[in-house]
């Protein structure tokens, strides 16, 4: 199966990234829309259950999120740490790069 996260970079890479929207007017995304984007679907309305390996993917952006900016991170997690005033592309990019090689290490441990 593809990384879908690695085409969540790729889509920030091409499109640009945002914060404090999922989308702008320029075709932005966001960390959590760059990962929508990337499994072709769309954001889901709060408290709609997100499944499969879209929700696999999450979990483990969720934990390197917590694992690398622990100060970034809390009850809406990559929302959270996207839109805080410190994080920068840089980092969105750091975070997804790190996940993508533990997606890549859990595929071949299988």
């Amino acid at each position: 199966m593809a990384n879908r996260i690695r085409e969540a970079i790729e889509l920030l890479a091409s499109r640009g990234w945002t914060q404090g929207r999922f989308s702008d007017e320029r075709g932005s995304v966001c960390l959590q829309g760059a990962l929508y984007a990337a499994y072709g679907c769309t954001p889901r309305r709060p408290g709609e259950a997100v499944t499969g390996d879209l929700a696999a993917d999450i979990r483990l952006l969720n934990e390197t999120i917590a694992a690398e900016y622990p100060d970034r991170y809390g009850a809406v997690g990559i929302s959270r740490f996207n839109d805080h005033p410190e994080t920068t592309v840089d980092d969105v990019v750091r975070v997804l790069e790190k996940t993508a090689v533990r997606r890549d290490e859990a595929a071949a441990g299988s």
